[in-house]
């Protein structure tokens, strides 16, 4: 009986003091409505609305540079436009291509599932001006930029707390090209998978 008395004033010990570390912190400093946007993005439509011209669409708005992808000799031409998901697009644009110049360049991929990607994920990829293909309701969309709420801590990482996810419909040229993902009113459940691509030289 002594012994369960003393484990359960051990546990009482422990919680009273992690409860006044933690009440002896100061606050975080909340910055609200932070944004990142990348910058210098494409004028890419996709040739026609069909999946794999709006993925090709999609990867040439990402890459960022016309010579890797996708025009007419273009590093990816052929590699784009066939791959049944995102994670797949991922896996076969990864490694070496060679640009029409005879230089080359590396693609890394990053895949995370819907339910796998957070917040951090999100704004430190952008804040890297690295856009994300975001597949949404069975539609692909490059995201560029987003607005979020910054909290920052003396003793540990900061947090992010995403608000909107800035969106470019790579079908349409028009008023229906930019679009919002609102975190509070859209359904993320339905956010299949997020890529990333990293380029080096």
């Amino acid at each position: 009986m002594r012994s369960h008395v003393n484990i359960l004033l051990l546990v009482l010990m422990f919680c009273a003091a992690a409860f006044a570390q933690t009440e002896g912190q100061p606050p975080p400093v909340v910055l609200l409505n932070q944004e990142v946007q990348v910058s210098a993005l494409p004028e890419i439509v996709a040739d026609s609305r069909s999946q794999s011209d709006v993925m090709t669409a999609s990867v040439a708005i990402a890459v960022l540079d016309p010579a890797i992808c996708c025009g007419r000799r273009s590093a990816l031409e052929d590699q784009t436009g066939s791959s049944r998901s995102l994670k797949d697009l991922g896996e076969k644009l990864r490694g070496k291509h060679y640009l029409d110049s005879g230089s080359s360049v590396s693609i890394n991929d990053q895949y995370w599932s819907g339910t796998s990607v957070n917040a951090d994920i999100i704004v430190n990829t952008l804040m890297a001006q690295r856009p994300m293909i975001m597949e949404w309701n069975s539609h692909l969309y490059v995201m560029y930029g987003v607005v979020f709420d910054e909290f920052r801590y003396n003793n540990g990482p900061d947090q992010f707390v995403i608000r909107k996810l800035e969106l470019i419909d790579p079908r349409y040229s028009d008023a229906r090209r930019n679009l919002v993902f609102n975190r509070q009113t859209d359904d993320w459940n339905k956010v299949t998978g997020l890529l990333a691509l990293a380029i080096t030289r």
